[in-house]
């Protein structure tokens, strides 16, 4: 990223110099830390001279707060920790931060900017984590304290979009869910996750004439029938088209009944009384509506019968389905109003918008991480999926790994290889990952681009990117017209060597216990999976189906190497994170006696690119 300083005069510079003392001061003063942080003897911040280059010592030692990719060590010449400390900064020429003048190290404008938003950070940061520890563990604070710098992005915008903030009414919703000119579910999106009593709470909201959060949707970029997308707000949406029987999916699944069961007037009884539907569906179809299955069909749901929300006037709603309450009075928006207009006309009730037009996938993903900084709860890979989602390869994996909508919907051209590819989420519900927030997507996406990303620079050096990065850049490069990664068939043939290989690391009894954690021990942890996973699968690309044979030949070794040799790193950091996922990786293909440089040249021969080269690179560092 490249940067252009402004011009900071004298008391600005002061002031930011102030800024960046006092916060290394607070971090040295910490009295609690993660896992990964070591506490210090705190400073105070006239100890941070500028003046002098002293800052750079007092960096050093809050440096794991700043969670940079490689340790700062105290030792090196200070012109090459400066170097180091502002390429992790993400200058691409460091060298714009800072100035040498005999043994000092002197802070420009722009540095000293740089420095004091990944101090900022930091101890932002440091304050969500002891809030965490109040209410969890420690294991539980550290890993939300990492997964939230995993996800701090550059917060550039990289040249002007075309968005807009708007009010549509409910009715404008419901009517484009009707013609199917807004896009409930993008491939990227979740299934429906909110249960009854949160939707309940949402229309008791919008009852008592209170404000819902901006709904954010993207417009079409074709003119004409191609709907809106809705990227955040989707729950809230369905919640409202489920209440008052106007979500599209439940029209269609009425409509498919009606024609398989004629006679039984289900389209009628759904638009106009529907505890009489739920009875004539029973005698339609043989089936029982619980609210389960309802919510599977996308069907109407009653508002709470004991709710505070609904007291005073609004008492007579409590229990009632929509249909039973159209006719109501109530107070919106300092109006009164008929229920039936607040849904189904314009009334004074509005929803705020924020309308993406012109922009590209690049700064739809950068305005997205700073909106979520400014409040909302997008996680990276949710930001990832939203962003990506046109690509058949952000599709394919989430769809691959359980995420998100099915095969037949997300990525068809898997199809053909349905019983292959299908496995891959049925394994990463056996190693234990969560479905939650598409952390399965994050595990697959993380292994797939540890293996066709070409992660070595101009240099030959390994080039050691976080794991957002590392994902980001192969996602970015598949939007390349010619990309290997936009060949379907690549794909395709990519995800079933995973599967393939996910099956014989399963069947392995050749993994230590300390790979594992848990309660009863059965759920993997995130490094030694990927790390491990890598290896079988590179090994896979040489053995095909001769790598569970060589693996259970080889048991006794993996074993001993897992819980002897490759012990998970107490710290985290980028670098450290790379040459552990190396030596695991490569030591695990060279115990089953394959060559890393055969491999390579099969990864390149299938898919163009591949990563053994860096690994290996890293593992012999």
């Amino acid at each position: 990223m490249h940067y252009r300083s402004a011009i900071i005069d004298v008391e600005d510079r002061i002031d930011l110099e102030q800024a960046i003392a006092v916060g290394l001061a607070s971090l040295s003063a910490s009295t609690d830390a993660p896992a990964e942080v070591d506490l210090i003897a705190e400073f105070e911040g006239s100890d941070v001279r500028f003046e002098q280059g002293l800052w750079l010592d007092r960096v050093i030692q809050v440096q794991e707060w700043l969670r940079l990719s490689r340790p700062l060590e105290p030792l090196a010449a200070s012109a090459a920790l400066a170097s180091q400390l502002f390429s992790d900064l993400s200058v691409d020429n460091p060298s714009e931060a800072f100035v040498v003048a005999g043994d000092e190290v002197a802070l420009t404008d722009l540095g000293l900017d740089l420095l004091r938003d990944r101090v900022d950070r930091a101890v932002f940061l440091r304050d969500a984590f002891l809030d965490a520890l109040e209410s969890g563990n420690r294991t539980s604070a550290t890993s939300a304290w990492i997964a939230a710098w995993d996800e701090t992005v550059d917060e550039t915008v990289s040249g002007p979009i075309m968005a807009k903030a708007g009010i549509w009414s409910i009715h404008d919703f419901a009517s484009r869910a009707k013609s199917r000119r807004l896009d409930l579910s993008p491939s990227y999106q979740r299934g429906d996750v909110w249960p009854t009593r949160d939707a309940q709470l949402l229309i008791e909201s919008i009852l008592r004439g209170i404000p819902l959060p901006s709904v954010i949707i993207l417009r079409p970029k074709t003119v004409g029938e191609a709907p809106y997308e809705v990227v955040d707000g989707k729950q809230r949406l369905t919640s409202i088209l489920r209440f008052i029987g106007a979500h599209p999916t439940a029209i269609a699944n009425v409509e498919r009944a009606g024609r398989e069961h004629p006679g039984f007037e289900l389209t009628s009884l759904f638009r106009t009384d529907y505890p009489r539907f739920r009875t004539a569906w029973k005698d339609a179809t043989g089936e029982t509506l619980t609210s389960t299955r309802e919510r599977e069909l996308y069907f109407p749901y009653k508002l709470g019968s004991a709710s505070a929300g609904l007291t005073g006037e609004l008492s007579g709603l409590a229990g009632k389905y929509y249909h039973s309450i159209q006719d109501d009075i109530v107070r919106v928006g300092g109006e009164r109003v008929q229920v039936r207009d607040i849904f189904e006309s314009t009334t004074d009730y509005k929803v705020p918008v924020i309308e993406y037009t012109e922009a590209s996938p690049r700064q739809i993903h950068e305005v997205f991480s700073l909106y979520n900084k400014q409040g909302k709860h997008l996680n990276a890979e949710e930001i990832r999926n939203a962003v990506y989602h046109e690509l058949d390869l952000m599709r394919a994996l989430a769809a691959a790994a359980g995420d998100g909508p099915p095969l037949e919907i997300a990525a068809p051209f898997l199809l053909p290889d349905r019983s292959i590819i299908e496995k891959i989420s049925d394994a990463l519900v056996d190693y234990g990952v969560s479905d939650a927030r598409y952390r399965r997507t994050k595990i697959l996406s993380w292994l797939f681009s540890m293996i066709f990303v070409e992660s070595v620079n101009e240099d030959d050096e390994p080039r050691r990117l976080s794991t957002a990065q590392q994902i980001n850049y192969l996602l970015d490069r598949a939007q390349t017209p010619g990309d290997p990664m936009r060949d379907r068939a690549r794909v395709t043939d990519a995800l079933s060597l995973i599967s393939k290989a996910m099956q014989a690391h399963l069947a392995a009894d050749a993994w230590a216990d300390t790979f594992k954690d848990g309660k009863n021990g059965d759920r993997w942890q995130d490094l030694q999976l990927v790390a491990s996973l890598l290896g079988v699968t590179l090994a896979t690309a040489a053995l095909g189906e001769q790598v569970g044979e060589r693996i259970a030949s080889v048991a006794p070794d993996l074993r001993r190497l897992t819980s002897e040799v490759w012990i998970r790193p107490k710290k985290t950091q980028t670098s450290i994170q790379w040459e552990y996922i190396a030596q695991v990786a490569i030591g695990i293909v060279r115990t089953l006696g394959v060559s890393p440089d055969e491999v390579d040249g099969i990864i390149r021969d299938g898919y163009v690119f591949s990563s053994v080269r860096a690994l290996g690179l890293v593992a012999e560092a």
